[in-house]
């Protein structure tokens, strides 16, 4: 079966439902993220609460909820390098404004808010 497809209880291959707003910025806003540089991985949490969820999609480290003027605020939770956090956050939300509005999806992005839960030194491991 083709991606993006799904078969029907008839046999019939239908075109799979496509994500919604909240998901397509949820997941651009993550994958956005993790191509900064100073940025080692997305963090979902003790208890891998920190996600946004479509049917069997889950996209950890980054929650998306609708605002009260129909906008998506993302709020993405994050292991950095020891970096300037402030710079790579200024850095993280400008390379996701430009992604929504390469993909036209600015209209919907909100806030994004950009916790850093952990710092990693250069191997990787969280300090």
């Amino acid at each position: 079966m083709a991606e993006g497809t799904s078969k029907h209880a008839s046999g019939a291959t239908l075109p799979a439902p496509a994500a919604s707003e909240r998901v397509e910025l949820a997941r651009l806003a993550l994958t956005h993220a993790l191509a900064v540089d100073g940025v080692v991985r997305a963090d979902a949490g003790p208890l891998g609460r920190r996600v946004t969820r479509d049917g069997s999609e889950r996209l950890a480290g980054v929650t998306a909820i609708v605002l009260s003027d129909d906008r998506y605020g993302m709020t993405l939770h994050l292991v950095a390098r020891v970096v300037p956090l402030h710079l790579l956050a200024h850095g993280i939300r400008a390379r996701i404004q430009r992604g929504a509005a390469r993909a036209g999806l600015e209209h919907a992005l909100g806030p994004i808010d950009i916790v850093f839960e952990d710092v990693a030194e250069l191997t990787g491991e969280a300090v």
